[in-house]
């Protein structure tokens, strides 16, 4: 309620009355207008005339919205001062653009890459709004910075992923790096590959929707320090001290999951994840002890489950979701399940609440009924589920489904949070 030039916000909450979803509100003034209905805030194209496919996006605390995407030209539109103004060639660049609240103007937009093509994957903003950008990138002279903890690509083998418009006919490497808060600066980026292609999902049991060849998520710890989690066709990743996995799996790629310092100059962790058939990780979140959970999906039927683990076993079919917790030094899965059915499964998300809980989202072939246990509202049969484990993974808290209900998936996890 907007009263004598003050915006009074009104305690309100859904309510479902013979099939109608309305809003019940709290005590409010009722000599005054109460505005209920939501209003859209920002929507804009990005006002680019070469081709241009969005792929991820991120905001800081105030609110700025970041995206990433590919531009397939020099028409995407650059800001002045921005650090690389000029499309570097290759088929694609990544393109980044920092828009305002509203969406009206642009903040700061650049390129970021060399003379072969580049995808972002992931971003995430620092507490001093400097962001930083997980990628792939086919090119041997993608910029990288003055002590970075790799400057050489490294390469693999060719390969084009599905309809997205561009080949990496010498392979790919992984890239990560951090842009200053104005747009105009590099202040840190290297590569980070081995001698097979690092950083895309390939495997035919685990690349069900479009797109899903550029998964991975980056991440910042509560010292700054930024993980990656993501996947490697590379025997020769490089691999720490502490690793929890030092030895590839096997299958057509594993999981890996990596750290660096703040201006991304030391690897200061590494490590495989995974069993002897295909696997990939996906996304991560950190506990309140500092530990990483993953989750992904997984066609290895020996994959090292915890012995506590809420579902121990491989369930068959082309492949299992699995979640897994790494202890605080990286040292060890010291928590790792399966979860799924005898059919497709895997878990594209993972989110803790407060109390530390695990919540994953996924996809599901599932049978009807399957999957679902505690959960008031489910579809029976649908495609997608959600799913609450306890912080051990060793009791399922619940379980349920979502989607059309006709037992296939409908939805590409896109992006999952719990407030």
């Amino acid at each position: 309620q907007d009263i004598d030039g003050e915006r009074r916000t009104v305690s309100c909450g859904y309510v479902l009355k013979d099939g109608v979803l309305g809003v019940r509100p709290g005590s409010y003034d009722r000599d005054h207008p109460l505005v209920i209905d939501p209003t859209l805030a920002f929507a804009t194209f990005s006002g680019s005339f070469s081709n241009n496919f969005g792929y991820t996006a991120t905001f800081d605390s105030n609110g700025f919205l970041y995206a990433g995407s590919t531009a397939f030209g020099t028409a995407y539109p650059i800001t002045t001062g921005a650090y690389q103004i000029a499309w570097a060639g290759g088929t694609t660049d990544i393109a980044i653009t920092k828009y305002d609240t509203t969406g009206t103007f642009l903040v700061w937009s650049t390129y970021l890459g060399g003379s072969a093509p580049e995808m972002p994957h992931s971003l995430i903003v620092d507490d001093n709004d400097q962001l930083i950008v997980l990628g792939t990138t086919g090119s041997a002279d993608f910029p990288t910075t003055t002590g970075a903890y790799d400057a050489t690509f490294a390469g693999g083998g060719a390969f084009t992923p599905s309809g997205l418009g561009l080949s990496y006919p010498a392979g790919c490497d992984m890239v990560i790096a951090r842009l200053s808060a104005t747009g105009s600066a590099l202040l840190g980026s290297t590569y980070l590959g081995g001698s097979g292609n690092d950083g895309l999902n390939s495997a035919p049991a685990l690349k069900f929707n479009y797109a899903d060849e550029v998964r991975g998520e980056v991440l910042l710890d509560q010292q700054n320090r930024v993980w990656v989690v993501s996947c490697t066709q590379s025997t020769n990743m490089p691999v720490t001290a502490t690793a929890a996995q030092p030895v590839f799996g096997g299958g057509s790629h594993d999981g890996y999951v990596a750290r660096f310092d703040p201006l991304l100059q030391q690897l200061q962790y590494g490590s495989f994840i995974g069993g002897s058939n295909a696997d990939a990780t996906f996304s991560g979140e950190f506990d309140a002890l500092g530990r990483l959970f993953v989750c992904g999906g997984t066609s290895s039927t020996d994959l090292q489950a915890s012995a506590s683990a809420y579902d121990p076993t491989f369930n068959g079919g082309a492949s299992d979701a699995f979640i897994a917790r790494f202890a605080p030094d990286g040292s060890a899965v010291d928590a790792l399940t399966y979860w799924g059915a005898g059919t497709y499964d895997q878990a594209y998300f993972v989110e803790l609440d407060h109390a530390g809980e695990v919540y994953v989202f996924g996809q599901t072939n599932a049978p009807s009924g399957q999957l679902i246990f505690n959960a008031p509202y489910n579809i029976p049969a649908g495609g997608q589920f959600i799913t609450k484990f306890d912080e051990d993974l060793s009791a399922l808290l619940i379980g349920s489904r979502i989607g059309s209900g006709d037992g296939t998936p409908d939805i590409s996890p896109t992006a999952f949070l719990v407030d």
